[in-house]
């Protein structure tokens, strides 16, 4: 069985996963206020006091009303410009551009699901499996920031829609996805990736502009915000400067998984948490190199790796949920095994159990 499109299929399988993450993040918030409410002394810093834009949903609102020259935002310059650019457009009526970025994010996660599905059906051919690939990506431990108004919701239904535009050689609407894609995240420029492997499998497509105009947009995107921030920031290093001040130098990838492990093991719960991460996301690497088509391994090879390459693996992962064939991945060996019982229960506590420690300020999403 070959797959035919069926919005009404590609959103009923995408709605019930929906749903019911946002339920699990509801009784963590709610769990977590009734906690914070009863502490005495008050904590000094409580993530749940900004309701659904705790940690970088702050900066995106304050981006989104103050823009980066605001005396009170320095450091700001980290984050893309686009899902703040849509906060300032989206939250004009009612000057409620925290509203904005969470209806957004919101929505935008929906429309994620929706792609995720038809993404893994082409892969898979199997409704089944390509039901459960979208459960599990509802159900992601860190995709609770798909609630709050992060910019990970607007990443992945750029970077989904992309690639479906792309293997369907539909060039201009996967270049102006790319570009915007760009401007969202600094990684979005591996999208080109995908773009290059679709492009060179025909000889009909290697003499086609559109199509490596499509391979180059998600790069021109990313550069576009450098050459503003050269412009009008003094040097198109400032947002690569300010990212590496918060997550430092660049590491060996593997090195710096062992050295997570090893201090875990030492007592840092943190670090242990990084560490075990790391070793599951490296397997769902294996597994997508083994069984997902050639434009989405090569895409989550360099972008497995980058996870890695920090000092600071704070936001790990939250940030894999942008090598979102690493989900598809899970979803495809989790069916074919005992897991497909137990994982999105066990999935469903970790979001859970992740949004509380979010919320409460333990853990850095």
């Amino acid at each position: 069985m070959r797959y035919s499109l069926n919005l009404g299929q590609d959103f009923k399988a995408a709605l019930a996963g929906w749903v019911e993450a946002r339920i699990y993040v509801a009784v963590a918030y709610i769990t977590t206020l009734a906690v914070v409410d009863r502490l005495e002394p008050q904590p000094a810093f409580s993530p749940v006091d900004d309701g659904l834009i705790p940690w970088d949903g702050t900066w995106y609102r304050d981006l989104a009303s103050g823009g980066y020259d605001s005396p009170e935002l320095e450091g700001g310059i980290r984050f893309f410009p686009l899902w703040p650019l849509l906060g300032r457009l989206l939250g004009a009526v009612g000057d409620r551009p925290d509203i904005a970025l969470v209806i957004g994010a919101n929505l935008l996660a929906l429309v994620a699901g929706v792609l995720m599905y038809r993404l893994a059906m082409q892969e898979t051919d199997d409704p089944e499996v390509s039901r459960h690939v979208v459960r599990i990506f509802s159900l992601f431990p860190s995709a609770f920031v798909l609630v709050l108004g992060y910019s990970e919701a607007l990443f992945l239904t750029l970077a989904l829609g992309f690639v479906l535009f792309a293997r369907s050689r539909n060039w201009l609407a996967a270049a102006v996805l790319g570009f915007l894609a760009g401007l969202t995240r600094p990684v979005g420029g591996l999208l080109a990736l995908p773009a290059l492997v679709r492009t060179l499998s025909s000889d009909r497509d290697r003499t086609s502009p559109p199509a490596w105009l499509t391979v180059a947009s998600a790069p021109l995107g990313t550069l576009t915000f450098l050459v503003w921030a050269e412009r009008a920031q003094g040097g198109w290093r400032v947002p690569i400067d300010a990212q590496e001040e918060l997550r430092g130098a660049v590491r060996e990838p593997i090195t710096r998984i062992i050295t997570a492990l090893v201090e875990g093991v030492k007592g840092d719960a943190g670090e242990l948490l990084h560490g075990t991460a790391a070793v599951v996301l490296v397997f769902l690497l294996v597994v997508a190199v083994r069984r997902l088509s050639t434009d989405l391994w090569v895409y989550s090879v360099p972008s497995t790796l980058l996870l890695f390459a920090a000092e600071n693996l704070n936001s790990m992962e939250r940030y894999a949920l942008a090598v979102f064939p690493l989900v598809i991945a899970a979803g495809i060996v989790s069916h074919a095994s005992l897991l497909r019982r137990w994982l999105p229960t066990a999935s469903a506590v970790a979001l859970t159990s992740f949004t509380i420690l979010a919320l409460n300020g333990v853990y850095v999403p």
